[in-house]
């Protein structure tokens, strides 16, 4: 991994409210953004912490961000809704998204929320957590702009889409999944370049040969001031059938049978936003919400989740490995209370570098401000 540092997650949050709140956002949109962010280094997902907004800046700074603009509901039923983000942050559009399925599910069992026309929403670990804290079960996803290449081509076409679910429990964590369904991102390939080191896998298709590479030196291109969001001339290769068959299933329900979702194949690229061709980098997104107590005794949910865990948990281990579920350091984290969480330095010099100074803010100037709200206890 690139070299980190720990940081005070209240002066995180407190860094993120006050720069969003310069450029333009309102202080429920800022708080959004902020939460969210925070909440991926509470998960360990640090390429979905503070490095991620600097999709929204680039957004921003092409014309495609209106940080004015509210999302709304479209059009909705007993059991579903639609949300036009009016180029909105996907942060923004995904919390009135999730607030409205569950709101649905509550009383039809369950419930769908689309969206489109939004930007990007980082974690989306944060949004189906908004369900388990209801005692509800959710899953959520969007796609993005093209990062992976379909089985056997050369050029993407395809997301690189996260997908969070989770269902509710008892006296144990719950059942938590948080991950994408490709190898990597752009963050991957930074990351990589940075640290002078190989991606996990060769995932790097060559455009000329059609080779595969693990090596990012040879492709990175890096986004001047940014330490997150860098182009790539190789496209990515998937690992596998399965990863193919779940990301074509997500472009189906995030943006094919979505009314406001428009296709990947039809986002611009990293390239386009940098020759100025620029569009919201989200085509459309789903959030969709279930209620168990509407179908039966929801102690017998709590019961069986709690007993799964365990059952999984038991399991011998092999030797020199422990047995864990997924999303396990996430939960415990969010139980416990996190006095610092660890924030990649590239990320963190851009942030503040590039884009606080752009509203004359600095990290000096905003510690100095957090500590006098410490000291008058606001």
């Amino acid at each position: 991994m690139s070299a980190v540092k720990l940081v005070d997650p209240a002066f995180l949050s407190f860094a993120l409210q006050r720069v969003c709140e310069a450029a333009g956002m309102t202080a429920i949109h800022a708080s959004y953004v902020a939460d969210a962010i925070v909440f991926a280094h509470l998960q360990g997902k640090l390429n979905q912490g503070l490095g991620v907004y600097e999709a929204l800046d680039i957004a921003l700074q092409a014309g495609v961000f209106d940080v004015q603009a509210t999302p709304e509901c479209i059009n909705e039923g007993p059991a579903y809704s639609v949300f036009d983000g009016n180029r909105s942050s996907g942060y923004y559009t995904l919390n009135l998204m999730a607030e409205s399925a569950i709101a649905k599910a509550a009383s039809s069992g369950i419930a769908i929320s689309f969206g489109g026309n939004h930007n990007d929403a980082g974690s989306f670990g944060r949004y189906v957590y908004l369900a388990h804290e209801r005692g509800m079960m959710a899953f959520s996803s969007n796609n993005t702009v093209p990062l992976a290449a379909p089985w056997g081509a050369m050029q993407n076409r395809l997301s690189c889409p996260p997908f969070d679910a989770i269902g509710p429990s008892g006296e144990e964590m719950p059942v938590w999944i948080s991950t994408k369904f490709a190898e990597w991102y752009d963050a991957d390939i930074s990351e990589a370049a940075l640290a002078q080191k190989p991606l996990k896998g060769h995932w790097l298709i060559d455009p000329e040969s059609g080779d595969l590479s693990d090596d990012a030196s040879h492709y990175a291109k890096p986004i001047d001031g940014y330490g997150r969001v860098w182009d790539c001339e190789a496209a990515g290769q998937l690992g596998e059938p399965r990863t193919y068959a779940l990301n074509l299933w997500n472009e189906l329900l995030s943006a094919i049978i979505n009314p406001v979702g428009v296709p990947v194949t039809e986002l611009p690229t990293i390239a386009d936003y940098e020759a100025g061709n620029a569009a919201p980098s989200v085509g459309g997104s789903y959030y969709i919400a279930i209620d168990p107590s509407v179908f039966g005794p929801m102690a017998a949910v709590l019961k069986k989740s709690d007993q799964f865990v365990r059952d999984v948990r038991s399991a011998p281990p092999r030797p020199g490995h422990s047995v864990r579920l997924p999303s396990q350091l996430a939960y415990d984290n969010l139980m416990g209370v996190a006095h610092q969480v660890p924030v990649m330095t590239a990320h963190w010099e851009a942030f503040f570098n590039t884009i606080a100074s752009r509203y004359h803010l600095s990290e000096e100037s905003l510690r100095q401000a957090f500590d006098q709200q410490l000291e008058v206890g606001v």
